[in-house]
């Protein structure tokens, strides 16, 4: 399963967000450590500190009083004597402990003292609360202006690599929206872009201004030269269609399959040549359009295919549910119908060929051979054909010149083939309708 692509505006916005949890983590486990350090080593110190003091000072005076400070509190027990310690301190061994103690839990420094007189017992009760709004004061708030500055560090990163990119995002849509016009290859609309400040930018749009340019102009070359190798063969092609004439005159003895597979080829030849200069003037020149009764234009191609084709035993019916108009080229609409019932006709050796018109969509049936999921999937490929080579006729460009002016002008074809029941093609004039080749 392919991985789901992601633009860079996304990316650089879950980099932030990475970013900014990364500094929130690191500054929250920062003040953890901070805190466990000033319980377990900064308190610790301090308390042997004041205890070691206690114990100088008492070697001196001996009825010297207990600490009782706004932050510190000590008792004394005397040879195991704690009645004036306490219950809650009973308990505890020597170290620095926290105990539930009137209402909340103080640290608690507990240490034994073996002097002359017998084996004394410190309790020192460290109350935190006034050290802790001072650690709020001075710690907390501190780390929360510098974690503030941070993120607004990261903020203004984020918007500088934003600005960065966005040249490069616009580029890449307005690369991404181009569609071909009419008169030339392709629209480019990159004056925005063309005196950005990034050197990166400016090059992309200079290499784009020479690739396109290269390109437009290898297709112009590749449109005069199909333009006039297409009107140079009318030559030609008008001469063996007069010499044939002159022959079937001459010899009345030619035979009449071989007359009519030569004109055949002729005519094939003839309708290929006009769609080819047909594509080459309308990709240069916009083709005035018109509304075109599609009716009409089927049954004269019809006629002029029938004459043709009058060796193939083909039952034609037409089903006019409705007049169908479409706006549109006359030379591209007949074009387009040509194609399309001269493959009913070149693909069907015998049958029958039924063509209706609806509201919207033109449909063309024959009984032919039809064609399996493979051969159907790549039936708009230029010189595929659909038929097994040497018995059925036709170059394989018609159904790839009516899918080109489908996709040109925003009309939808669908084909639908079965082997050995015949297939089904379907031209709507409304995008949406029908469906898709």
């Amino acid at each position: 399963m392919p991985k789901t692509r992601k633009n860079l505006h996304s990316k650089m916005t879950k980099v932030f967000l990475l970013q900014v949890g990364l500094i929130s983590l690191v500054a929250a486990a920062g003040v953890f450590a901070a805190r466990e350090m000033i319980e377990s080593v900064l308190m610790r110190k301090a308390l042997e500190g004041e205890a070691e003091y206690f114990w100088q000072h008492r070697e001196q005076n001996p009825d010297l009083a207990m600490p009782n400070t706004l932050n510190l509190r000590g008792f004394l027990a005397h040879n195991g004597d704690s009645s004036t310690v306490p219950l809650p301190l009973h308990e505890l061994h020597p170290g620095l402990q926290r105990v539930h103690f009137d209402g909340s839990k103080p640290i608690i420094y507990v240490e034994d003292k073996t002097t002359a007189s017998g084996t004394d017992r410190l309790y020192l009760i460290f109350d935190e609360e006034s050290v802790s709004l001072l650690t709020l004061v001075f710690g907390i708030l501190p780390l929360t202006a510098v974690l503030v500055i941070l993120y607004i560090f990261a903020w203004l990163a984020y918007r500088q690599s934003h600005r960065a990119i966005s040249p490069i995002v616009k580029l890449a849509k307005v690369v991404e929206e181009a569609e071909p016009k009419e008169g030339q290859w392709l629209a480019l609309n990159l004056d925005e872009l063309r005196h950005a400040r990034d050197l990166e930018v400016s090059t992309l749009v200079r290499a784009l201004d020479h690739f396109t340019e290269r390109l437009g102009d290898f297709i112009e070359r590749e449109r005069n030269f199909t333009r006039d190798a297409s009107h140079e063969l009318r030559t030609p092609i008008a001469v063996l269609r007069s010499s044939l004439e002159l022959l079937e005159r001459k010899q009345k003895d030619f035979g009449d399959a071989t007359v009519t597979r030569m004109y055949r080829t002729l005519f094939d030849m003839e309708a290929l040549i006009e769609t080819l200069l047909l594509l080459a003037r309308e990709e240069s020149d916009q083709l005035p359009s018109q509304q075109v009764v599609i009716n009409d234009l089927v049954k004269e191609e019809l006629g002029a295919l029938g004459t043709v084709f009058h060796d193939k035993a083909i039952e034609i019916s037409v089903v006019d549910k409705e007049v169908l108009t479409v706006d549109a080229p006359t030379a591209v609409a007949k074009i387009l119908i040509n194609n399309l019932l001269r493959n009913a006709y070149n693909y069907t050796p015998e049958g029958k060929i039924e063509v209706v018109l609806e509201a919207h969509c033109l449909l063309v049936k024959d009984s032919g051979p039809g064609m399996d999921a493979a051969t159907l999937e790549r039936l708009g490929t230029p010189f595929h054909r659909g038929g097994t080579e040497g018995e059925l006729g036709g170059h394989g460009l018609g159904m790839a010149i009516v899918k080109r002016l489908c996709n040109r002008y925003g009309w939808t074809l669908k084909l639908d083939s079965e082997l050995g029941k015949g297939t089904e093609v379907r031209v709507c004039f409304m995008a949406g309708d029908g469906g898709s080749a």
